[in-house]
Parts: C-alpha cells; structure tokens; sequence
C-alpha cells in the first residue's frame, strides 16, 4: 500500500494542515446527507454499502450505529442488525457506548422473547456490564434481571439484583435494595428478604435509608412473630436517632413495647432513649465549644492586628 493512500486513510477531518480535498471523504455532514438520500431513494444495498462505508472510516456516531440498526430491522435483517451493533460497540467507550449497548440488548431480547437465545444473551449482558460505570448501571441490571425472570431462573435472577446492589450510584442503592426486597418476598416468602434488609442497613450510607429500612425490618419480624429481633433492630436504629429531631421512631418504639414489652422492656426503652439524648447533647456541646474557640481565635488575631 502506497504512503499516499495510507494518508488518505488515516487523514483527520478536522486537521487544517492537509488540504480539503484530501479530508473531504471524512465529512460526517456529507456522508450523512448521503446516507439520507440512499434511504429515501437508493435500494436497501446501496444504503447498506453507505452505512458501512461510514463504519470503515470509524467516523460514525452512536446516533449513526443505532440508525443503522434500526434501518436494518425494518428491512427485516435482524442479525445484520446486531452485528452492526456490535460493530459500534467496538468503536465507543464507555459512557458514549451506553445507548449503543441498550439499543442492542432491548432489540435482542424482543428479537427472541421466546427466551431461544437465553444464552447468547446472557453472554451479552455480562459483556456489557463487565466495564459500566456505576451511573449508567441500574437500568441494564433490571432489564438483564426482567431476561431471568421470564425466561431463566428465579435463583439466578436474585444473584443478578443482589449484583446490581453493589454496583450502581450510592443515591440509587436505596431503591435497588427495595426492588430486591420486593422481588425476592414474591419469589421465595418474606423470611427470605432478612438477609437483604441487614446487608442494607449495613451498607447504605444514607442515615435517613438506613432508619426507613429499620422500621420495615422491624416491622417484618413482627408480624412474624419475633418479637426479639424486632426489639434488636429498634435498639440498634436507636443509635441515630436523636428524640428532639425523630420523635416517630421513639414513639413507634414505644407503642411497640406496649404492646408487645413489659415493664422492664419498657424501662429499658427509655433507658436507651436517654443514652442516646445524652450523647447527643455532648456532641452539640463539643461542636459548640469548637464555634467558640474559632471565633475566639478570629476575634484575637483581629485585636493583635489593629
């Protein structure tokens, strides 16, 4: 191959030291205006021959890849489709591949929703989700989760909520954890769900999740029966829960314990609530102490400068 066509190969539209002529086949704008014309009046070949030509010079968009997906499924080439997906895929990074990679999992899994392919598609989630950033996670998790519900395994649909737990945005943990909880309570009974709300409590970061999930736990293990968990997972909750902010807590506690406690559970209620109150107070004293030294320090270097 002659430097002179290596050039023209490798040339940058974009690069203004090579002359226009030498960077005119590199025009996204042209070749787009040209694959716009081939779907209005070409065959389905020549459309083909263009969008592939596109892909050959890697100056196509992920709008582009997913328009020439789409163009290849009306005309019913469903696995051309894919492939030109796939096609793209290996030209993006992660996060300009996320809508090439939804497109291509939402139209595989409609292609065969007889779960024919349940294989191949898995090979293709877990390909997809090997490098996803943690923002564009949530939603491949729950449509590769839906893909083992309908047409795999309860068990391993499970292990796929559970993953998607640890693996999307800290702010979306919460609901992650509350679709696991609910699914797993359909699939395999409440008593289940145990495991899942004290990995939560364990995990979430979020003070305000982590008293919501207590409640729910607690509130579980009553109905149940477990009148001891349920009393533990009050207890431990307590611990963030100041009386003069969340009073709710303490009095959903203490109804509790009048229905289901005696004098000493109850004493031990406010025992604990006390504790709690005192501490507290001792860290709005210490943070009070440190403002006062800060603006003693300010006020004297103030003095000292005049």
């Amino acid at each position: 191959m002659s430097k002179k066509i290596i050039r023209w190969l490798h040339v940058d539209y974009y690069d203004t030291n090579e002359t226009v002529q030498l960077r005119l086949h590199k025009s996204l704008k042209l070749w787009s205006f040209y694959v716009d014309l081939e779907e209005c009046y070409g065959t389905f070949q020549t459309c083909k021959s263009v969008y592939d030509r596109i892909l050959d010079l890697r100056i196509a968009t992920p709008q582009i890849i997913i328009n020439y997906g789409l163009y290849l499924e009306e005309n019913k080439y469903y696995e051309d489709a894919f492939r030109a997906y796939e096609k793209g895929i290996a030209l993006f990074k992660w996060p300009n591949v996320y809508d090439i990679w939804l497109t291509y999992l939402c139209k595989f899994v409609e292609r065969y929703s007889d779960g024919s392919k349940l294989e191949r598609a898995r090979d293709l989630f877990e390909q997809c989700l090997e490098h996803c950033p943690a923002k564009f996670a949530k939603n491949l998790y729950l449509l590769y989760a839906k893909l083992e519900e309908q047409h795999g395994l309860d068990r391993r649909a499970l292990k796929i909520y559970e993953r998607a737990t640890n693996a999307v945005e800290p702010k979306e943990k919460e609901e992650m954890f509350n679709i696991y909880i609910k699914r797993c309570g359909e699939m395999q009974g409440i008593t289940a769900t145990r495991e899942i709300y004290e990995k939560a409590i364990e995990s979430l970061e979020d003070e305000r999740a982590i008293r919501d999930m207590c409640l729910r736990y607690a509130d579980l293990e009553r109905k149940l029966g477990e009148i001891d968990r349920a009393r533990a997972i009050y207890s431990h909750c307590s611990q963030m829960c100041d009386p003069r902010i969340h009073n709710d807590f303490w009095q959903t506690w203490k109804e509790f314990e009048i229905k289901h406690g005696n004098e000493d559970t109850m004493r031990e209620m406010l025992r604990i609530k006390r504790s709690v109150q005192a501490t507290y107070n001792v860290q709005v004293n210490y943070m009070a102490a440190q403002m006062m030294a800060a603006s003693m320090g300010e006020e004297t270097s103030t003095t000292q400068a005049n």
